[in-house]
């Protein structure tokens, strides 16, 4: 049996300053079992991020071609070539809470799900497209988002202390190639009512910091968390979106009734794949809704998230409690352990990928840095090899 080597990255949640908040992992699925482990670098805003579930803690999604592999963090992205050499670090303002991204020849997609954009980037840094839901009226329209103010042009989303009071309308944390373009998740929208009680709820915030008081419930990310706490009494939706490579983009499938975000929407054949992250399933959906079916992924909680294609009707998906890979397969509904990676209660995974054919043996230092510079000045500009 060929071997495939998986990629993974994971976030430990509630992870304090000095502690390590995630990891890279290399995973052989032909001997179930974890090959190397490496912390990875630290965002140099985490001091003052107070989300105690990921923030900007830990490793996020990850991507390749047959050149390069890229490693994505909080607020930069780490390039790799095919001996595992790193070959480029790139970053931009708009790189705020980065989710899942898509490697492609001419650049690389992003999801930044603090300033709602999809960004794409070139291997030199340049920025080469910048999109988000507020560009289509019709989306807005079926969205119900009318109220959302507008983004800030001058912010910079990687650092918490210049996030606007509210922020990260529709959580975007998925991006993925279809036959007609991009597939997006919007992993939360929050209802309008929800909405309505987040903002009540920080007010106190909000008038703490214009009266000049720098304290934690004055800080943007706390507001942001009560968006969950307000969603136990309303109603919020996730929401597959397609951006077609021409003309304006659609919502394609949703899911009402969603308490946290969901993650991950492939294209599979006549279907989309994605994690019910809500409900710990992995969910194979027909792109005209005829047929839905579903895995229940293992953990408590298993809080479902990575998504990797392993042939056929087998996908690899990631749990918390444990940290463990699974890979469930759609053709007999069945879910089998692949690799439990930690037994840290509050490690989750976050991303999966496979390593294309052709790479190298990875370096025992995988990252040029896993400490956080000093001050923020060095990623003011992407830096690239």
């Amino acid at each position: 049996m060929h071997d495939t080597r998986l990629l993974v990255t994971s976030i430990v949640r509630i992870s304090g300053i000095g502690e390590s908040s995630g990891y890279v992992r290399l995973v052989s699925r032909k001997e179930r079992r974890v090959l190397a482990t490496w912390p990875t670098p630290e965002s140099p805003y985490r001091q003052f991020d107070l989300n105690p579930r990921g923030g900007l803690r830990g490793g996020r999604g990850i991507g390749a071609d047959s050149e390069r592999v890229v490693i994505a963090m909080t607020d930069r992205l780490f390039v790799f070539d095919r001996s595992w050499r790193q070959v480029g670090e790139l970053t931009h303002p708009l790189f705020g809470e980065v989710h899942d991204i898509l490697v492609e020849q001419d650049g690389v997609w992003v999801t930044a799900s603090a300033s709602d954009r999809l960004v794409k980037l070139g291997w030199d840094g340049t920025l080469l497209r910048s999109w988000s839901w507020r560009d289509d009226p019709a989306l807005v329209e079926a969205l119900e988002l009318h109220d959302a103010p507008a983004d800030d042009a001058n912010a910079d989303y990687r650092d918490p202390r210049q996030l606007p009071p509210v922020y990260d309308f529709v959580h975007l944390n998925g991006v993925s190639r279809a036959p007609e373009g991009l597939l997006l998740s919007f992993g939360f929208v929050a209802s309008s009512v929800t909405r309505r009680l987040q903002r009540v709820l920080g007010l106190p915030g909000v008038l703490l910091k214009k009266l000049g008081f720098d304290t934690g419930m004055s800080r943007p990310s706390r507001t942001f968390a009560l968006r969950f706490l307000s969603s136990r009494i309303s109603t919020s939706s996730w929401h597959g979106v397609l951006l077609p490579d021409q003309g304006a983009a659609r919502l394609v499938t949703r899911m009402d009734g969603v308490k946290i975000p969901n993650h991950n929407l492939l294209r599979h054949g006549d279907a989309f794949v994605f994690n019910d992250t809500h409900s710990s399933h992995l969910v194979r959906r027909a792109v005209d809704g005829s047929r839905t079916e579903q895995v229940r992924v293992p953990g408590s909680p298993a809080f479902a998230r990575g998504l990797a294609p392993l042939g056929g009707s087998r996908f690899a998906v990631g749990s918390q409690r444990p940290a463990a890979l699974y890979e469930i397969d759609f053709d007999d509904l069945s879910c089998e352990p692949l690799c439990e990676l930690s037994t840290h209660p509050h490690e989750c995974v976050y991303g999966i990928h496979a390593v294309p054919d052709g790479f190298g043996e990875p370096p025992a230092r995988l990252f040029e840095s896993a400490a956080p510079p000093k001050d923020a000045g060095p990623w003011e500009q992407a830096r690239v090899a």
